[in-house]
């Protein structure tokens, strides 16, 4: 049998997302200054709030990212119980010498997706439906070897561009009680979703002169379990429709660039990048090669997949004015028990903020 995934709607007005939209509303007070306690701070806060904790790229910046965007996976509850990787909420953020921290506690978003009956409980599948939510609980840790990184705001930055140098290696997790459910034989059952990360971030200059080269490199693992078989497929952009002529095989995630992005199981993701030296003053471009490799291993699936991103930056003007190429692959299942085939993607972005 195959899994019964979902293909994500079309990105309508619903409550969630009315014509006046916040990405982030939340305040907070700082309890403790770095100088009242040696090298110890405390603020707190509450509000709509990116505070999730589970990973750095969990509350990645989406204005310096390395590769064209986010693996999109590190979001793992995006626009379903979250608001754009965002949840109601309060948070205590803070610093113990090099050794960062974030804990938060949220409501969750509601969803009411409804599973589908099975008689076979080897056959169940979890889907989104937490009724009334109960509260979650995220953290995350991260110890800071080399120069610090500003907690003022959550944004993780995912290339610096040689203007620190730093290393970091944190970890993680996420936890909310009867986030989904699964039907069999008519009854009901509710599973927890528990997820855990670790992972470690460098970004080294190399070298003294000006212009001159760095490494950025991030990788991660990825342990999610949001109860039996549970898959979520997406598509970024997705122009795809389902082609009622069409004769075969058909991918199990949908039409389009939709793929199996989230799910229970395991994901190992590791992504690097150089940017490449110049002579001259004021260089015009500068580059940034750059490649990315994702292996997930999902429960509702026999086979692991494996694919990989190829890209480059062309900076005009830092990540303030960039263009972004970048060759893609993703996994495309026409069945559960057998090995996925691969699709490619080419993907150029034009980047530009004030």
């Amino acid at each position: 049998m195959a899994p019964q995934v979902l293909q994500e709607p079309e990105d309508t007005e619903t409550e969630k997302k009315t014509q006046l939209f916040f990405h982030d509303a939340w305040n907070e007070y700082a309890v403790i200054l770095p100088g009242e306690a040696g090298k110890f701070s405390l603020s707190l806060g509450a509000g709509l709030h990116y505070y999730m904790g589970l990973s750095r790229m969990t509350m990645a910046s989406t204005l310096n990212f390395l590769t064209v965007d986010s693996p999109v996976f590190s979001w793992p509850l995006i626009d379903n119980s979250d608001q754009f990787a965002r949840q109601l909420g309060m948070f205590a953020k803070g610093k113990y010498g090099k050794l960062e921290y974030r804990l938060s506690l949220n409501k969750p978003f509601a969803t009411d997706l409804t599973p589908v009956n099975v008689t076979d409980p080897s056959k169940a599948i979890a889907v989104d439906n937490n009724g009334n939510p109960s509260f979650s609980k995220a953290g995350y840790l991260e110890y800071q070897f080399l120069d610090e990184e500003s907690n003022t705001l959550p944004f993780k930055v995912g290339s610096y561009l040689g203007t620190k140098k730093v290393f970091n290696v944190g970890a993680g997790f996420y936890h909310q009680a009867d986030g989904t459910r699964t039907s069999v034989n008519s009854n009901i059952e509710k599973h927890d979703i528990t997820l855990f990360a670790v992972d470690a971030f460098a970004d080294i200059p190399l070298g003294e002169a000006k212009n001159k080269m760095a490494i950025s490199a991030y990788a991660g693992y990825y342990n999610y379990n949001f109860g039996p078989k549970y898959v979520r497929n997406l598509g970024t952009m997705n122009i795809g429709a389902n082609d009622p002529n069409f004769i075969g095989n058909k991918a199990i995630a949908g039409p389009g660039n939709l793929q199996p992005t989230i799910g229970t199981g395991n994901i190992i993701y590791a992504q690097a990048g150089l940017l490449l030296p110049s002579q001259a003053e004021k260089p015009k471009i500068r580059i940034q090669p750059f490649a990315a490799y994702t292996h997930k291993n999902f429960e509702a699936f026999d086979k692991s997949s494996s694919q990989f991103d190829i890209g480059a930056n062309w900076f005009i003007d830092g990540h303030h004015a960039k263009i972004t190429t970048q060759y893609s692959t993703r996994p495309v299942y026409t069945s559960p028990t057998e090995s996925p085939s691969s699709k490619g993607e080419f993907i150029v972005q034009f980047q530009i903020y004030l």
